[in-house]
């Protein structure tokens, strides 16, 4: 969970993808053309539309969290997996209101020391730092004019405003300022690593860099925890392989991890009984409000409809596939093009294998 202090917390329910935040390069810059309360409702009460950020702000200066930064956002297309974005209420031509700069350097410093994001302006997917949407191009979704002329010559600005209150101790955050160690985290096949991250995987890559010749941050030797010195030695290790710059971070990708390991692991796989569903199916609407017949199985089932936007957040986790559950699952099998009696809300094999696909479970009979 990342929520940013200071920010109004006001999350929607769907319109985002749960854990998916792979890593975060930066902060990329909206205009909303239009109001900041529509915006609001348009993400709240529209799960056809699709489309989310993780901040916004109003004109008047007001600035609000609606997805965590755990999550992944819908703003930017090919731009979400790696970038958290921010809407400002406007439209194209506007330039951005003093109290918005404002809102945005707080977004930007709190990114920084949140997630290492340098504070300097990035012009492309490939850069880090504040950038703004209409640089993704037809990979962004061809958003040219978004957020205008106008606001992309203030991100010097938003810059520059956001290097002062990050030297004022004002960020927040977990990273002080100028360590120049990197303190983000990406996800590589449902694993974490970087800053923060827990897990034997950490250690195994820690002996494995040791192994290399890479360990020479180390104090104690590697372990389950991913740590400054974890990021020291990985970055040693990058550079050895001929990375650089952004690339020679610290902080892995796909390709040095799988060289270094000679596979890339994968989090254990998670097991849904597919009998057991059914018989959850069809006991607990009929049964008293929460009523439970296997809830580990159907909480699986549950996170999964949530991560598709088509389940409430509020009874995601309860473990009763009562009717609020069977008319979520109606949706999923509707989105698969069932129709009539196949899209009753009851689980099939097909249709619960699919679902288990996107969501990283298998099915058991």
């Amino acid at each position: 969970m990342a929520r940013m202090p200071g920010a109004e917390q006001r999350l929607i329910p769907r319109n985002f993808t749960a854990d998916g935040q792979e890593s975060v390069r930066g902060l990329v810059v909206h205009i909303m053309d239009g109001s900041f309360e529509g915006t609001d409702s348009w993400f709240r009460n529209h799960p056809e539309a699709q489309a989310s950020a993780h901040f916004g702000t109003s004109r008047a200066g007001a600035l609000r969290q609606w997805v965590d930064t755990a999550d992944r956002a819908w703003a930017q297309a090919g731009g979400n997996r790696t970038w958290l974005s921010i809407e400002n209420e406007g439209k194209g031509g506007d330039s951005l209101t003093s109290a918005q700069l404002d809102r945005n350097a707080e977004a930007l410093a709190w990114t920084h020391t949140r997630y290492g994001v340098p504070l300097q302006v990035a012009d492309s997917p490939n850069g880090r730092g504040l950038g703004y949407h209409a640089m993704g191009g037809s990979n962004w979704g061809g958003h040219t004019s978004c957020p205008g002329t106008h606001v992309v010559a203030q991100l010097a600005e938003i810059v520059a405003r956001a290097k002062k209150i990050v030297g004022s101790g004002g960020a927040g955050g977990s990273q002080p300022s100028g360590s120049g160690i990197a303190r983000y985290q990406v996800t590589i096949n449902g694993l974490v690593y970087g800053y923060g991250a827990h897990g034997d995987h950490v250690t195994k890559v820690g002996e494995a860099l040791v192994a290399r010749g890479c360990g020479k941050h180390y104090r104690q030797g590697p372990g389950p925890d991913w740590g400054d010195a974890d990021t020291e030695n990985y970055a040693d290790y990058q550079r050895s392989l001929g990375y650089s710059g952004a690339d020679s971070d610290g902080v892995p990708g796909e390709a040095s991890l799988r060289r270094l390991l000679g596979t890339l692991p994968s989090a254990p796989a998670k097991r849904v009984s597919l009998a057991y569903v059914l018989a959850a199916a069809r006991t607990d609407p009929g049964a008293a409000q929460g009523h439970q017949t296997h809830a580990a199985d159907v909480r699986i089932v549950e996170a999964a409809l949530k991560d598709e936007g088509l389940l409430a957040a509020a009874y995601a986790s309860d473990g009763s596939y009562g009717t609020t559950t069977i008319a979520a699952y109606a949706r999923w099998q509707r989105s698969l093009g069932y129709s009539g009696s196949d899209a009753d809300g009851i689980p099939g094999r097909v249709s619960l294998t699919q679902l288990g696909k996107k969501h990283h479970f298998t099915v058991a009979a």
